[in-house]
């Protein structure tokens, strides 16, 4: 329209002075590139740069000493809970900055090191004993199983669980409050104890053990919660597949390494064996038999290594079993044999566990009669007894960073050794 000299307004016809595009949503319109990689410039490569204070800072991480002694002097000792309870395992974050607890008072301790600064977060949100406690690669997450025949994943830096396994195949039904809608025959809930769970091939997957069948999970997490609906969980999991071992009624034990890209996993059963698993054929591939003549092996540790320290590829070629009423054996996956015994603990009854060395010279076992152990990975006969514990040392974890062992007993005290 136009406006006349008089102020009147006079219509016009519409015209536009250039083509109009169409929108996009026509049949014939063109499909468009939208990101194509070069592959043929000819341009030199730029020059170097100068280190930034990133790459600096990334070549001044502190390396594990290869060459360091076995820790045997007391450093440090805390009491986990305020009234004593049981600590079932223990296991330090990759970085070495926290020690996560689990607890059979029916809750987790995540410690800040160092011990003596007094700091934590107490996770609690299982209705039984928490039987394993453990850590992303990445420090940010940690998982918990319980004999509630659940399993939680937290958040460091939070004490509310952010996704919770409690059917067998994936939490798609989860409702508004946080709990399963309606019960689903093709997605039971977990039927037994969860007695094993651990983040797997660098955090990609999780493993979860109950019964005699070990899962595979795939997950995706979303930490955000709303105000108005805080039980409202926006993370997910799903299983990939499910391996049995079928001769046992029970999984005693598994390990899998999670530092790094490791196709196998060891589960130990109740029938005395030690199967073998290669998820990337998706079946298993070897069984020991009669690992301990007396009683199934209640903990399996690999050499895991460590952020810190680097070792050539057949250092991950053996494994330890310990069972109660034997001695601590260690295997190797190249002969499939038992190469070296070691002996001077005390288990007859409990699950004492075990851990190798960063450098990997030396082992640590837990012991019955209120002491740890520390032998020489070269020899039989152990190089130190820690005593002064004052009950069951249930469990035992190296540091990642230093030459130091931290010991844990079923009175809920903690102490923490280190080289002379």
């Amino acid at each position: 329209m136009a406006v006349t000299t008089k102020g009147q307004v006079v219509d016009q016809p519409l015209t536009f002075k250039s083509k109009v595009r169409s929108s996009g949503y026509s049949a014939e319109s063109p499909r468009r590139t939208m990101f194509q990689p070069k592959t043929n410039s000819s341009k030199s490569a730029p020059p170097t740069k100068t280190p930034s204070r990133l790459s600096n800072r990334k070549s001044a991480i502190k390396e594990y000493a290869m060459n360091c002694g076995s820790p045997s002097q007391l450093k440090e000792k805390l009491d986990i809970a305020e009234k004593p309870a049981a600590i079932n395992k223990i296991q330090f974050s990759g970085d070495g900055q926290y020690l996560a607890c689990a607890l059979a008072n029916n809750s987790a301790q995540l410690v800040k090191m160092p011990l003596s600064s007094g700091k934590g977060t107490s996770l609690v949100g299982h209705n039984g004993a928490v039987n394993a406690m453990t850590c992303s690669h990445d420090n940010q997450w940690l998982l918990s199983c319980s004999d509630d025949k659940t399993s939680m994943l937290w958040s460091k830096s939070g004490n509310e669980p952010i996704m919770e396994f409690k059917t067998v195949n994936n939490n798609f039904s989860v409702d508004k409050e946080g709990s399963t809608a309606k019960l689903d025959k093709e997605n039971p809930m977990f039927g037994q104890e969860i007695k094993l769970i651990q983040f797997y091939y660098v955090d990609k997957f999780i493993l979860l053990v109950s019964g005699n069948a070990f899962n595979m999970y795939k997950y995706h997490l979303d930490p955000t919660k709303s105000d108005l609906k805080r039980y409202k969980t926006n993370s997910r999991y799903k299983i990939v597949k499910s391996f049995q071992m079928t001769e046992a009624q029970q999984i005693t034990a598994l390990s899998a390494i999670n530092s790094f890209h490791s196709y196998l996993v060891l589960c130990a059963g109740s029938n005395k064996t030690v199967e073998i698993f290669d998820m990337n054929a998706a079946k298993s591939v070897h069984c020991f038999q009669d690992v301990h003549s007396a009683k199934p092996a209640h903990v399996i540790c690999q050499n895991q290594g460590s952020s810190y320290a680097s070792h050539p590829a057949t250092a991950y070629d053996m494994f330890l079993t310990a069972a109660a009423n034997d001695s601590i054996k260690l295997w190797d996956l190249r002969t499939k044999s038992c190469v070296r015994r070691y002996e001077g603990h005390s288990n007859r009854a409990h699950s004492c566990g075990l851990d190798i060395s960063p450098c990997s010279k030396f082992i640590a076992s837990g012991s019955e009669d209120r002491a740890a152990y520390v032998f020489d990975v070269r020899s039989g006969t152990y190089l130190h007894k820690l005593t002064g514990h004052t009950d069951v040392v249930s469990d035992v974890v190296f540091h990642p960073m230093y030459s130091q062992l931290a010991t844990a007993c079923l009175n809920g005290k903690i102490r923490l050794y280190t080289e002379p």
